[in-house]
């Protein structure tokens, strides 16, 4: 593919790859501006009805108009190749940017709230993202936050039910190969294949919010049963037991998003921004305290007083020995 062209694009390379089709670095040969291409496979795609389907989804998707949701630019579709074209995100995945380690709740949280400003916006559009996690989520080189691949996850749902329904079964995510870096974020009722809302991105942006406070997943698990079993019965460990000191309220956002019932969370993403506005407007006095220090930990300008009277009286001394002298 490396130097092709598909329509008005030219494949430069390839920068991933995932179960619904490959991702390449491409030009706009129009413009000269730098795309990312996503081209599915047609295993996936494999009907008129299907694409028509899919295309629509996409459609929906593109209504989301908001700076921290990464829009669709084109959307390709000539009979062999079904292709989405985005643009070419510059900085990191905030699953590079973790590196399986905590970040602070006070770093967390803006980017928290920007991952829920843009689901709103989503929501809002009719949209909901159905596979938002840490390598969806992006920190550009001037600290801002992009949620990618909207209306995308829409795909594998459609290619899950179509081949259980060729094949006579029952559209079952148990049923079929899920990677476990997106498996760690799906809701219980999207793992029973039940019909799904915008409450499904909520339990992910709580399992997020949990992965950014503690460095990692809130339902571990060394195999996709052992995982999904503890999305559907098991409880997140206490954020206190791994992430130190995180304000209660904080602590109470992330615990209600992982509601194992959608009833039992947040009902839409205005609900859940007011509550993290409300943690954002603490008075920095009730952030968390700053421990006594002792001795051996003071900062050096505890010590300047005692320094400078000491460098006095070295001066009066040496200047009584000169005027001896």
């Amino acid at each position: 593919m490396i130097g092709q062209r598909l329509d008005k694009y030219t494949i430069l390379k390839s920068i991933g790859t995932g179960s619904m089709g490959t991702v390449y670095k491409a030009e706009d040969s129009q413009d000269g501006r730098l795309v990312a291409l996503k081209l599915i496979r047609s295993q996936v795609l494999y009907s008129r009805e299907k694409r028509e389907q899919f295309l629509q989804y996409l459609l929906d998707a593109c209504q989301v108009h908001h700076q921290g949701v990464c829009r669709i630019l084109d959307i390709g579709d000539d009979e062999d190749d079904f292709f989405v074209v985005t643009p070419f995100i510059e900085g990191r995945t905030l699953e590079l940017y973790l590196d399986r380690k905590p970040l602070p709740w006070q770093a967390a949280l803006p980017i928290g709230i920007a991952v829920a400003e843009a689901l709103q916006a989503a929501h809002s559009a009719g949209a909901i993202h159905r596979a938002l996690k840490s390598s969806n989520v992006w920190i550009q080189p001037d600290g801002s936050v992009l949620v990618s691949d909207c209306g995308l996850a829409r795909c594998a749902e459609v290619a899950k039910k179509s081949r259980a329904a060729h094949f006579g079964g029952a559209a079952d995510y148990a049923e079929v190969p899920i990677p476990m870096a997106a498996l760690a974020y799906m809701s219980p009722e999207q793992i029973r294949g039940d019909a799904l809302d915008q409450r499904t991105d909520i339990f992910a942006f709580g399992a997020l919010l949990y992965e950014m406070l503690t460095g990692r997943h809130p339902f571990e698990g060394r195999s996709s049963a052992s995982r999904m079993s503890a999305i559907l019965t098991a409880e997140p460990a206490a954020l206190g037991s791994k992430a130190g000191s995180v304000p209660p309220e904080l602590e109470r956002v992330v615990c209600r998003a992982l509601a194992k019932e959608p009833a039992d969370r947040f009902q839409n993403m205005s609900d859940v921004l007011a509550e993290l506005y409300s943690v954002q407007d603490r008075e920095p006095a009730e952030k968390t305290p700053v421990p006594e220090t002792d001795s051996r930990t003071r900062p050096a300008s505890y010590w300047w007083p005692a320094l400078a009277l000491v460098f006095l009286i070295l001066c009066a001394v040496v200047a009584l020995i000169l005027a001896r002298a």
